[in-house]
C-alpha cells in the first residue's frame, strides 16, 4: 500500500515539474519594483531579464539588467526626475496594416562612457518581422552586441513612453 502511493505521489511531483517547466518561461522576470511600473521588461535566451521601470509618480525611469537575484547593470545611478534626462527617446510608426505597410520602429538609448546602449521594439505588417531586444555598441573600436529579447516573456511596450511626452521628449518627432 505503501508503495502504491509513493508511486502516485512520485507520478504527481513529475507530472507538476514538467508543467512548471513547460510553462515557466513564459513568465518573465520583471526586475522592477513595487513601488514602479513596468514600461518595457522581456527575458533573453541567457535567462537575464531587461526592464526598464518608472516610479509609479513618475519621480524617474531606470534601466535595469540581471536576475531577480542579481541586477548586474542599473541606470542611472541616482533615481529622480533628472532620471529622464539621462535617455533618448525615439518612435516612429504607421498605422494601415499589411496593405499600407504598417510598422513600429522603437528605441530608448543612453551612455555610459564609450558604450551606447540602445533597448528596441520593432515590427513590420507586410512581412510580419517583429524583434525586442538591446544593442550595446562600443564607441571607441566600433563593435556591437545585440542581445535580442524573447518576445513570449514581453511585458508592456515602449509605445508607453509615447504618453510621458511631458517627461521624455520624442527625438523621431
Amino acid at each position: 500500500m505503501k508503495e502504491v502511493r509513493l508511486s502516485k505521489c512520485r507520478s504527481r511531483l513529475f507530472g507538476l515539474l514538467a508543467l512548471l517547466m513547460i510553462i515557466g518561461p513564459c513568465f518573465a522576470k520583471v526586475l522592477c519594483n513595487e513601488n514602479e511600473r513596468t514600461v518595457f521588461s522581456f527575458d533573453t535566451k541567457s535567462r537575464k531579464s531587461l526592464s526598464i521601470c518608472r516610479h509609479k509618480n513618475n519621480d524617474y525611469l531606470v534601466y535595469r539588467y540581471g536576475t531577480t537575484g542579481k541586477i548586474e547593470m542599473q541606470y542611472p545611478g541616482v533615481l529622480d526626475i533628472t532620471s529622464w534626462d539621462a535617455f533618448t527617446f525615439s518612435s516612429m510608426r504607421r498605422a494601415g496594416g499589411k496593405a499600407n505597410a504598417g510598422f513600429g520602429d522603437y528605441d530608448l538609448s543612453f551612455s555610459i562612457k564609450k558604450f551606447n546602449y540602445f533597448v528596441f521594439q520593432t515590427w513590420s505588417d507586410e512581412d510580419g518581422a517583429y524583434a525586442i531586444g538591446v544593442v550595446v555598441r562600443n564607441d571607441k573600436n566600433k563593435s556591437g552586441t545585440r542581445i535580442d529579447g524573447l518576445r513570449e516573456t514581453q511585458k508592456g511596450s515602449l509605445v508607453l513612453l509615447e504618453e510621458d511626452s511631458s517627461y521624455i521628449e520624442n527625438t523621431a518627432m
